[in-house]
């Protein structure tokens, strides 16, 4: 978020779903970017960003939808610049009953950017974030039992200065988050401190050089019997690079080096490369590796139902993709498919004892792939109508044993997405779907064909009303073996903008 990690507790995984995103101005994904970003980004990584004004005044809009399950949201925001200082804040906050007894969901959340223009290319910001939500835990079919509950407590604060010239830029980070969940009466804990720096010098009109220099230490710790304490820091350096062959071919690679205190050292690499065939027709290709040392979860009992295995070793992958993009001159219409193959070494894997009613210690497989592709459209049928749409096959093996593995991962899983846009109100549906999933002991393999609608009409230039249903045709399935997908849902709000 904004160039910060976010603390990923005892998982390793930040939950995106208990954070607001109404402070972000765009969200990106980027695959496979372990050489950039370090360890745990073997399949990718999520940026979030925030967005000021560029010119003295402020903006607000808030927001309020009532729905199915009693389902009630609402959500303030606002941005202001005067002169030097620039910020913006958001606060939101979601209740709701879901389906079944005992399973209410309340969460509170909110974030803050303020930004002081020191001098002329010098700049310091200060970040935080933050949400605390509480959950009935109840969402097992066959539960009914009201003392089950959780809490869990997140925040981080963060301040960043910012060096911009034009042949050089840099930043400075230093930031803490504390994550904390409180299961029943129980409390489990995570801290993270980060410092690093970053820099991009621009070394002529085709090519650029970035390099990076940084620390973390995580800390966790669980009440209970166990009393859990342990700690691990990582010192790295990063080093890449972008360079323009021609006018057509664009090459770029990075390096990442880490230094673990409880695992051995990484060096982790990708080298990518773009070439325009014609004005329409461009191919691309990257190959790439990746590293992941186990997280809390895995290493540490959790429960005594989820028992760790202190003796794993760090994941380890190779990645190789090669795509093709088709557009026409007005990029009305983009087709683009992409190819990919990775190998992993050491890949963690869990599974459920049924008959105790526990979870196995995770364990690595030696070795095992993941190949598949992507297919990928962007279409303007006409002014006002608009196509988007992903579909993507994934095949998965065990390589030890030469059985297809990986719960929960579909062969088949994609999305359509038709809008049709006025000046006054827009109109789309989605259509999700997942075909053959591999089942285990814990996941079933219902495949579904969800569709949703949604809409939104601008009363004034003020005031839009919005509004959506989910999973329209009531699909009834499960990814997890007795705990149902909520079924259908209708939700209607507005927007208030001044």
């Amino acid at each position: 978020y904004e160039g910060r990690r976010l603390n990923g507790g005892f998982s390793g995984t930040y939950n995106l779903g208990e954070l607001s995103t109404l402070g972000a101005s765009s969200i990106e994904v980027l695959k496979g970017t372990s050489s950039i970003n370090g360890a745990n980004a073997m399949g990718g990584t999520v940026h979030m960003r925030n967005e000021l004004l560029l010119s003295d005044g402020y903006d607000s809009k808030a927001g309020f939808s009532y729905g199915s399950f009693d389902t009630l949201n609402s959500n303030l925001s606002t941005r202001f610049k005067n002169g030097n200082w620039a910020g913006n804040f958001s606060f939101s906050s979601l209740d709701t009953e879901n389906d079944r007894p005992h399973s209410k969901f309340e969460s509170l959340s909110s974030s803050f950017l303020i930004e002081n223009q020191l001098t002329d290319g010098l700049s310091l910001n200060l970040l935080g974030l933050g949400y605390d939500n509480y959950v009935g835990t109840n969402f097992y079919k066959t539960s009914n039992n009201s003392d089950n509950k959780q809490e869990s407590i997140h925040y981080l604060i963060s301040p960043q200065l910012v060096i911009e010239t034009d042949s050089w830029d840099a930043t400075l980070n230093y930031s803490y988050s504390n994550d904390e969940i409180k299961p029943n009466n129980e409390k489990d804990r995570t801290e993270t401190e980060n410092i690093d720096f970053l820099s991009s010098i621009l070394l002529n009109d085709r090519s650029s050089l970035q390099f990076g220099l940084g620390y973390s230490t995580t800390r966790f710790s669980k009440s209970g019997a166990d009393n859990l304490r342990e700690s691990w820091e990582q010192t790295f350096a990063s080093l890449g690079f972008s360079h323009e062959l021609s006018q057509d071919t664009t090459l770029n690679g990075n390096v990442h080096f880490s230094d673990y205190s409880e695992f051995e050292n990484a060096e982790t690499y990708d080298l990518k490369a773009r070439t325009s065939i014609t004005e329409s027709l461009s191919v691309h290709a990257k190959y790439g590796t990746g590293f992941a040392p186990p997280v809390a979860l895995d290493l540490y009992d959790y429960a005594t139902w989820y028992v760790g295995n202190p003796n794993l070793k760090a994941e380890k992958s190779s990645n190789f993709e090669a795509g093709i993009v088709y557009e026409d001159e007005w990029k009305k219409n983009v087709y683009g498919i992409t190819f990919f193959l990775t190998k992993y070494d050491n890949l963690i894997s869990a599974s459920w004892d049924g008959a105790n009613n526990r979870y196995l210690p995770a364990k690595n497989i030696n070795k095992s792939e993941t190949y598949g592709l992507e297919i990928s459209f962007h279409n303007q049928i006409t002014q006002k109508v608009l196509l988007d749409s992903s579909v993507s096959y994934a095949k998965s093996k065990n390589l030890d044993s030469n059985e297809d593995f990986l719960p929960k991962r579909p062969e088949f899983f994609g999305s359509f997405t038709a809008t049709y846009r006025e000046d006054e109100f827009d109109l789309g549906t989605q259509m999700n779907f997942k075909n053959k999933t591999k089942e285990s002991s814990t996941n079933r393999n219902d495949d579904y064909f969800l569709v949703r609608l949604f809409g939104n009409y601008q009363i004034s230039e003020q005031l839009i009303l919005n509004a959506r249903i989910e999973n329209l045709f009531d699909e009834n399935y499960e990814e997890v073996i007795g705990y149902p997908a909520l079924g259908r849902a209708i939700h209607a709000g507005f927007t208030y903008n001044f």
